[in-house]
């Protein structure tokens, strides 16, 4: 076993930052519908607990996505940031929608996202959270509040 020495500083661990990319609202309510449909379809023909079904429809993505949408659109912006780990749950919910008989229309909607969405990857952008709530790096210098980070002095 190798024991560290005690005269070295220890290096502080920097949390990772996480990339996103910028997605529409029109899009974001696209998503929404395929993340509810898929749910629907999962809570009709399958008996699975609320927490699997979260996590394979998507579902647990919609109360951050509203509240991102809610964030960008008081700010005046237009982009929301969908971050690039998030997209796998639109994968599962595409899947699941295969396998649960998915409406056709959502189902061809949730592959032209994914498309779209693996377009952009080649554009993705840091993120940071403003009052709880993931937003663009570069657009936390215009808070109200003037600090990406609440003050508790």
């Amino acid at each position: 076993m190798r024991r560290r020495r005690r005269d070295r500083p220890r290096e502080p661990l920097t949390p990772a930052i996480p990339d996103a990319i910028a997605i529409a609202i029109s899009e974001v309510i696209t998503l929404i519908e395929i993340l509810e449909h898929a749910r629907a379809r999962m809570v009709d023909l399958s008996e699975v607990d609320k927490e699997t079904l979260a996590r394979a429809s998507g579902s647990s993505l919609i109360p951050m996505l509203y509240a991102r949408a809610g964030f960008t659109s008081i700010q005046g912006r237009r982009s929301i940031p969908l971050l690039t780990d998030e997209i796998s749950l639109l994968e599962a919910a595409v899947i699941n929608l295969e396998s649960y008989q998915g409406n056709e229309v959502v189902l061809c909607a949730g592959y032209q996202l994914l498309e779209d969405f693996a377009n952009r990857k080649r554009n993705i952008s840091p993120v940071c959270h403003v009052h709880g709530i993931l937003a663009f790096a570069g657009e936390a210098e215009g808070t109200t509040s003037g600090s990406v980070a609440p003050s508790l002095a």
